[in-house]
């Protein structure tokens, strides 16, 4: 009688449900904790993943996954990311500002973006009754 040693094939499911349920965390973690306006906003028709998500905290600092950045370093991070664009991914950039932030530090980083050449870039907000 022939027998199959099913052992390697748990091994590997196992393992494809650790890396899926580890992987899928990764987009929680590089948001960090950020008191969005609350204006209406506009919904957007397709869903799609930014390339590069800065937030503004409410002290005026950059945030790029999670981690201090400074306007110079965020201005290369973006430089080589729009080098890199395609007509087919074009390069968006979701800037989250805390509700309580300076708007001058918006107004700068968003001229340093325009001056590399970043042309599509969004504002993060929440609806009026949320959070």
């Amino acid at each position: 009688m022939l027998s199959v040693d099913l052992t390697p094939m748990i091994d590997v499911v196992f393992q494809l449900i650790i890396f899926f349920m580890f992987t899928s965390q990764f987009g929680e973690i590089r948001r960090s904790e950020i008191d969005l306006p609350r204006e209406q906003g506009e919904e957007e028709p397709i869903p799609q993943q930014p390339a590069m998500i800065i937030d503004l905290t409410a002290d005026g600092q950059y945030l790029f996954e999670s981690k201090p950045m400074s306007l110079l370093e965020i201005e290369r991070i973006a430089a080589s990311g729009l080098a890199s664009a395609s007509d087919a991914s074009p390069f968006d950039v979701l800037v989250r500002p805390d509700r309580n932030a300076p708007a001058v530090h918006l107004d700068r980083l968003l001229l340093r973006l325009s001056n590399v050449g970043v042309q599509r870039w969004k504002l993060a907000t929440v609806e009026q009754g949320e959070q």
